[in-house]
This record gives C-alpha cells, sequence and structure tokens, in this order.
C-alpha cells in the first residue's frame, strides 16, 4: 500500500483544518499521518465499537480508516455518527474501496452522515466531513424576509 501517496492527498485537509487535537483511528490512517505540528495525538485500535469513544476527548481532527472495512455497515454508521456529532468538528475517512464495498457501503451512505467524497485512487477513497460545511447558512434566513420586517422592534407580541 502507498502511504506516501494518501499522505499527499490527505495533508492538504490536515492543514486546512489547522487541528490542535487529532484522533487516529486505524492502522491505514496511522501510517499515513505525520506529526508536523505538534499536536495532542490521541489513537484507537480494533476491534471498534461505539463504548471506546468514551474513552476519548473533545479533538478538532479524526483521521479515521479500516472502520468501514471491518466493521458491520450498521454499526460503522452508529460510530461514525457518534464520533461526529459528540467529539470532533472534522473528520477524514480512508476507506478501502473493495472492503467497504463488501461491507455494502455506497456513496450513499457517506453523504448521508454529511461526508463529501475528496479524492479515489485505484484501492481508496477518501472522504472529509466539516462541521462548518455541513449545513451553510441560508441567505433568506434573515429579517429582510420576514412576513412584516418593517415591525420587527416595534411591538412585542
Amino acid at each position: 500500500m502507498d502511504y506516501n501517496h494518501l499522505l499527499t492527498l490527505i495533508s492538504p485537509l490536515i492543514a486546512q483544518f489547522q487541528a490542535k487535537s487529532v484522533l487516529i483511528v486505524g492502522e491505514t490512517a496511522e501510517n499515513c499521518y505525520y506529526n508536523e505540528h505538534n499536536t495532542l495525538i490521541q489513537t484507537l485500535h480494533s476491534p471498534y465499537s461505539v463504548g471506546q469513544l468514551s474513552t476519548i476527548e473533545a479533538i478538532d481532527l479524526a483521521i479515521v480508516s479500516d472502520l468501514t472495512d471491518t466493521l458491520n455497515k450498521a454499526d460503522a454508521i452508529q460510530w461514525l455518527g457518534t464520533l461526529r456529532n459528540q467529539h470532533a468538528a472534522h473528520i477524514i475517512i480512508i476507506s478501502d474501496k473493495r472492503l467497504s464495498s463488501q461491507q455494502g457501503w455506497q456513496l450513499s451512505d457517506y453523504l448521508a452522515l454529511g461526508m463529501r467524497l475528496i479524492e479515489t485512487t485505484e484501492s481508496h477513497q477518501l472522504y472529509s466531513y466539516a462541521i462548518e460545511n455541513y449545513q451553510l447558512k441560508k441567505d433568506w434566513l434573515n429579517s429582510k424576509f420576514w412576513a412584516n420586517p418593517e415591525m420587527y422592534g416595534k411591538y412585542r407580541w
């Protein structure tokens, strides 16, 4: 496996997220991450369970590999959802195409978790999640588009 190639693909994301704390999940992620910014690093290894997430502190970035390849789909979705909702503002997933498809993973499953497809190589797919990109602010969500914007602040209902 070419870890250097994967590292060159995820390095711009790591730099973009400017993480002060990083969670490394799985052997592939561990081999691909190079700590050049002296960040606080936590690691998790197989076997994966939602319970093990309670042992980590809040983190800025999680780099996850081997999870969608080894864990059944329902458990992996629950694991990733818990990580996303309670622990990490940014997630990078390194997924082995062949192994994750054997577990039933499709592009729509990653999209349903709020992930974006970043890159596809011969053997891997890279996805990312960033809380600031998950729900874009609506331009209509302001007082300009309320029913009576000229009355806003004049009367108390």
